[in-house]
């Protein structure tokens, strides 16, 4: 399945934003394994707009990621615009959803569930700024049994968004709980844009979920096998080490050994020998070092 958002085409399975992981790395990984469009990690507005050195990390794309997308976050409209124009890629994603209480407390991510009017707003100001397809994020509503997306969604379609994605959960609920399909499927039935779905996507469901939404979101369940966006199985041996390879490409050897043992939990969870894997990439100091032990593995 495709899924049409501005003039761009592209596959109906969808990198979701995850802070701390969807850096430009694991980004090109999940390319290579068939994601339709990978987005960035969520980057500050205000970061941006006073040129702050880490956000611009985080900007970084991948020569294999066509059509591009950065997600941004804050509650300025200005600055929206601002670092829109700041902005080498070809789509911009506004995070609108984010429930962690650092994020809320400054009037961003999902604390936007509670303004639509503003929200709105900030995808009107991007839209006179730049002609590139705005996206959203959000979630069904922010306080516990709440379904309160639906006005959101209105504000910024009217604004020209082109397409929202709803994770089925509240900013509330955080990731604790289930992901409520229904809730998603009953804003879809009123959404003037394509809705996107976001939520406990896995193996099991996914072709169930893009059949119902056309398009759906995969975070956690790309953390657990990246080979979710073509249904290829896709030994964990080879996954991580096309990822170290990646990783050694675009960082240094300090973060390079670090996201191994943060990724490699993930790829070698419920794997025979995989316990000696994370326990000898945690002693690891060295890029050699991670490889010895994939080595040691492929050797069992």
């Amino acid at each position: 399945m495709t899924l049409k958002i501005g003039k761009f085409e592209v596959g109906g399975r969808l990198l979701a934003p995850l802070a701390g992981y969807t850096d430009i790395a694991f980004r090109e990984l999940c390319k290579g394994y068939g994601a339709g469009l990978t987005v960035t990690e969520m980057v500050s507005v205000r970061g941006l707009v006073r040129d702050n050195a880490n956000t611009e990390i985080l900007t970084r794309i991948s020569e294999r990621e066509s059509p591009s997308c950065v997600q941004l976050f804050g509650n300025d409209p200005d600055e929206f615009a601002r670092a829109a124009e700041m902005l080498d890629c070809d789509m911009i994603d506004i995070n609108m959803g984010c429930p962690m209480p650092k994020i809320v407390k400054n009037g961003d991510g999902s604390a936007l569930l509670k303004t639509p009017e503003l929200a709105g707003k900030i995808v009107a100001a991007i839209r006179n700024a730049v002609d590139k397809p705005v996206t959203v994020k959000t979630r069904i509503g922010f306080a516990d049994g709440e379904r309160s997306a639906g006005a959101l969604i209105q504000s910024v379609a009217e604004a020209g968004a082109a397409a929202v994605t709803v994770h089925g959960r509240t900013a509330a609920q955080r990731y604790g709980g289930s992901s409520d399909v229904d809730a998603v499927k009953t804003l879809a039935k009123t959404s003037r844009v394509p809705i996107i779905y976001n939520g406990d996507v896995t193996r099991d469901n996914i072709t169930e979920l893009e059949n119902v939404f056309g398009a759906v979101a995969i975070g956690r369940g790309a953390l657990a096998c990246p080979g979710i966006f073509s249904d290829v199985r896709v030994d964990p041996l080879n996954i991580a080490r096309e990822h170290l390879r990646l990783l050694s490409k675009y960082f240094d050897e300090r973060y390079t050994v670090n996201a191994s043992r943060k990724f490699f939990v993930h790829y070698f969870k419920g794997v025979v020998g995989g316990r000696t894997v994370r326990e000898g990439v945690n002693r690891a100091q060295t890029v050699k070092e991670v490889h010895d032990v994939l080595d040691k593995f492929a050797r069992m």
